[in-house]
C-alpha cells in the first residue's frame, strides 16, 4: 500500500510555486528541499555534484542495482497571469510555468514514502533535485560531469503536461525529445547613402541570401525521413530610409531527431554563411547556445518495465503513446550515459481551467494528479528493485 500525503504535496508544490527562482539561483528552492528532507529523516549527500543541487541516497551501501529518479526545480522568466489563484507567483517576472514545481513536490514525496519503506528495499536509489532544466549550462550536464550518475544503472524522470487528462500516463519506447540548440549570426557589411549603393557593401542583401540558403538546405539536402529543423527566428537589419544596412543580425534555432544530424547542421549554416559572404564581400560572426542538447531516447525495456508497473496504479491499457516532442529536454544528458526513460503525466481538467500550454502565463496544473505521479515512481522502484533483464546501454542516437 502507497500511502501518499496530499497535504504534503498541496504545501510544498503551492511553496514553490509562490517563490519560483531561475536557472541555478535556487537558495531558496534547495533550503526549501533540504528542509524538507530533514524533517523526513533523510540525510543529503554533501554538495559535490553542483550549485544548489540536492542529491540523497536511500542505501548508499547497497552495490547492486541502482534506480535513479530525477525532478528538476528551476522556474522560467514569466509573469504569471493566475490572478484568482492564492498560491501565484509573489516573484515578478517569474513563475513555475512548466510544472517543475510538481515534479519536485511529488519527488519529495516519493522520497518520503521510499525512505519509510527501505526496509522492504533491496536495491540503491539515487534521488537528484536538479537546477537549470531550462537555463544553460544545463543543470543535467554539469551533474553528470561531476559524477552524480557513479554507480547508477538507470534514470527515470516524469513530466506533467496539461494536454492529457488528469492522472493520465503517456510514454513510449524511442524518442521523446529532439537535439536543440540556438544560433545568432551578425552580417557585418558598410553603410553608404543609398543613392549610392555600388560604394557599399549590402548587409541585409546578404542576410536575405543567407536565409534562402537556409531553405534550400532543409528542402534540398535533408534526407525526407530525417526531421532537422532551422528557423529564423529574428531578423534585424538597418536603421534608417536612407542608407544601406551595415549590419544583418539573424537569430534562430535548430532541432533535429538524430544527434549526428545536429552536428551537420551546425558545419553546413557555417559553410553557407562563409560561401554568402565571400560573394557579397561581407564579413560574419556566428555563436551557438553552447553544445547542444542531446536527443532524448526512452530505453525499450524501461518502458516494458514502467508500463507493467503503472498498468498497476492507473489500470490496464491505460498508458497512452507519449508523441516525440520537438522541444528540447536536458534528462537526455543521463541518457547519454546510463539507460533513461521519461513519462507524461496529464494534469488537464477543463473544470479547473487547467487547459493552458507550457511555457505561458496563463500555465496551472490540477494538483489531484501529483498523487498519480508518486505512486508510479514508488511502485516502479518496488517493482524493478532486483533489476532489469537485459538492460544495456544502448549508446548514442
Amino acid at each position: 500500500m502507497i500511502d501518499v500525503s496530499r497535504d504534503n504535496l498541496l504545501r510544498v508544490r503551492r511553496q514553490l510555486h509562490m517563490y519560483p527562482e531561475l536557472g541555478w539561483d535556487l537558495d531558496r528552492t534547495s533550503a526549501l528541499v533540504r528542509s524538507e528532507l530533514e524533517r523526513y529523516g533523510i540525510p543529503c549527500i554533501p554538495d559535490r555534484f553542483g550549485r544548489n543541487s540536492v542529491v540523497v541516497d536511500i542505501h548508499p551501501e547497497k552495490e547492486g542495482f541502482t534506480m535513479g529518479l530525477r525532478a528538476d526545480m528551476d522556474a522560467l522568466p514569466i509573469q504569471e497571469n493566475n490572478r484568482d489563484k492564492p498560491y501565484r507567483s509573489r516573484i515578478d517576472g517569474c513563475m513555475h510555468a512548466c510544472g517543475h514545481d510538481a515534479h519536485t513536490s511529488m519527488m519529495l514525496e516519493t522520497a518520503r514514502i521510499l525512505w519509510g519503506m527501505r526496509d522492504q528495499l533491496r536495491c540503491r536509489v539515487r534521488i537528484i533535485f536538479q537546477p537549470s532544466e531550462e537555463s544553460r549550462p544545463s543543470g543535467a550536464r554539469v551533474l553528470c560531469e561531476n559524477g552524480v550518475l557513479q554507480g547508477v544503472d538507470c534514470m527515470i524522470m516524469c513530466h506533467v503536461n496539461c494536454v492529457d487528462p488528469v492522472h493520465g500516463l503517456s510514454c513510449n519506447s524511442h524518442v521523446t525529445n529532439c537535439s536543440s540548440m540556438s544560433f545568432r549570426l551578425e552580417i557585418h557589411g558598410r553603410s553608404v547613402h543609398v543613392a549610392t549603393p555600388h560604394a557599399g557593401i549590402d548587409a541585409l542583401s546578404a542576410g536575405v541570401k543567407v536565409y534562402q540558403g537556409i531553405q534550400t538546405m532543409i528542402s534540398r539536402e535533408t534526407d525526407p525521413f530525417d526531421t532537422l529543423v532551422m528557423a529564423v527566428t529574428c531578423m534585424h537589419a538597418g536603421t534608417t530610409v536612407s542608407t544601406n544596412a551595415d549590419s544583418c543580425v539573424m537569430e534562430g534555432s535548430i532541432r533535429c531527431l538524430r544527434n549526428a544530424t545536429m552536428d551537420w547542421a551546425q558545419e553546413r549554416l557555417r559553410h553557407l554563411l562563409e560561401c554568402v559572404c565571400e560573394e557579397c564581400g561581407t564579413t560574419f560572426t556566428l555563436t551557438f547556445n553552447g553544445p547542444p542538447i542531446p536527443v532524448a531516447r526512452n530505453h525499450p525495456l524501461l518502458y516494458k518495465a514502467f508500463v507493467e508497473s503503472a498498468e498497476k496504479v492507473t489500470g490496464p491499457g491505460s498508458v497512452i503513446d507519449l508523441p516525440t516532442s520537438p522541444g528540447a529536454e536536458d534528462f537526455a544528458y543521463y541518457e547519454q550515459h546510463v539507460p533513461g526513460l521519461l513519462f507524461g503525466l496529464g494534469m488537464r481538467n477543463p473544470e479547473k481551467n487547467t487547459v493552458y500550454p507550457a511555457h505561458t502565463k496563463d500555465w496551472d496544473i490540477d494538483e489531484d494528479g501529483m498523487e498519480t505521479g508518486v505512486k508510479v515512481f514508488c511502485q516502479f522502484v518496488l517493482d524493478h528493485m532486483d533489476g532489469i533483464p537485459g538492460l544495456t546501454f544502448l549508446g548514442e542516437v
